[in-house]
């Protein structure tokens, strides 16, 4: 995608943080701006400040959890612009913890919103403009979705990226394109997400793994990620290449420690080998 101006573009998680910086992007080209998100206070916030740059805005409060209401975003999108060009699937959410230490629902949390919410909306909307054969989609991944990392939260930014990548193929034949953001740390609110979880998964296991101290980590490294802006400067760079893979070499350029890790990860796979544990280090 190279011209934006009076493009339709859809995004979810777009109150805060990557999303928001995303939205501001979004309207700074000129485009018209469907801006989905948990809770309504941060994306009517942020609608208004795009409304500011003189873009034309509509808010939707979507549980990205929840089929229905996916579907209901993509019905309302499309009923009131008339088409959408872009999609960015950003909804995210996280809860720290190993595999067994964290709760069936940390874990139905995360899967819900950071995988089956990027599903959901794959299925809605991707149908839609393949009919009017144009469109983009980027699913927001994680540099946790091509490394060695475990959790919850790696474990579903994995499956993000192989979902891009099966939608890649997939698209071949059609005019619509896929592509798969894989950021680094981003300076952004999100070591306070737990605020959006549902009543539905409402088992505070996290809290009981996610100590104050580990959350003031969390907090420094996230202060000392990029800003909002230059991330969604990243992401629409990789757009308009109209790149699959977006954001790795931005992100790792000076983190040579993470990409021997990723590289060793696929040579013990491709040799069949085990890696080595931290006790043997």
């Amino acid at each position: 995608m190279q011209d934006f101006k009076g493009k339709v573009a859809v995004i979810t998680g777009a109150g805060r943080g990557i999303g928001r910086g995303i939205a501001l992007r979004c309207a700074k080209e000129g485009m018209k701006v469907v801006l989905a998100g948990y809770g309504t206070e941060s994306i009517t916030k942020t609608a208004k400040d795009l409304e500011a740059l003189g873009a034309e805005t509509l808010v939707v409060q979507t549980d990205v959890s929840v089929n229905e209401q996916v579907e209901a975003l993509a019905d309302k999108a499309f009923e009131h612009f008339g088409e959408v060009h872009l999609l960015v699937n950003n909804a995210g959410v996280a809860a720290p913890g190993s595999v067994l230490g964290s709760t069936l629902d940390d874990w139905n949390w995360v899967m819900s919103v950071n995988f089956y919410g990027v599903l959901y909306c794959c299925r809605a909307f991707i149908p839609r403009m393949m009919k009017q054969d144009e469109g983009h989609v980027v699913n927001v991944s994680s540099l946790s979705g091509i490394s060695p990392a475990g959790g919850s939260y790696g474990v579903s930014k994995h499956g993000v990226v192989i979902l891009t990548e099966s939608l890649y193929g997939e698209l071949a034949d059609s005019n619509v394109n896929v592509s798969v953001y894989c950021p680094g740390w981003v300076s952004t609110e999100f070591d306070t997400v737990e605020r959006s979880r549902p009543e539905r998964f409402s088992d505070k296991g996290t809290d009981k793994i996610l100590t104050p101290e580990r959350r003031e980590g969390w907090r420094k490294a996230l202060e000392g990620g990029v800003s909002i802006e230059e991330s969604a400067d990243i992401m629409f760079e990789g757009l308009q290449a109209n790149k699959l893979y977006i954001g790795t070499q931005a992100f790792l350029a000076d983190d040579p420690d993470f990409r021997e890790a990723v590289r060793s990860r696929t040579d013990h796979i491709l040799n069949e080998t085990n890696p080595e544990l931290p006790s043997q280090r």
